[in-house]
């Protein structure tokens, strides 16, 4: 796949990071611009769309924001987390705004 700037497609994943005795499962969000290859993870106690949506808000749109970059793509593997009814689905709903 080729990329052409900066911001021009990003890719998110959830990996299962591992258990926290007291917490529970602990979960990876990590997101990759595919072409300078920038990686900004954060770690969660639950895998859903608010999750995935709070990363690109707290992490990867700042990051964007401060170097004067638009994000323009983004390429998930269409698990539930980012993939659901538009009106209703939280991560979808972010990317529409």
């Amino acid at each position: 796949m080729q990329t052409l700037f900066p911001g021009y497609l990003g890719s998110q994943d959830t990996y299962f990071a591992g258990t926290v005795k007291g917490i529970g499962k602990i979960y990876q969000q990590t997101y990759i611009d595919t072409y300078v290859k920038v990686a900004i993870c954060k770690l969660y106690d639950r895998k859903n769309a608010l999750v995935a949506a709070d990363l690109l808000n707290d992490r990867v749109i700042p990051f964007y924001d401060l170097n004067d970059i638009k994000l323009l793509r983004m390429l998930t593997d269409r698990g539930s987390e980012y993939k659901g009814i538009r009106e209703h689905h939280e991560y979808e709903l972010y990317l529409a705004i």
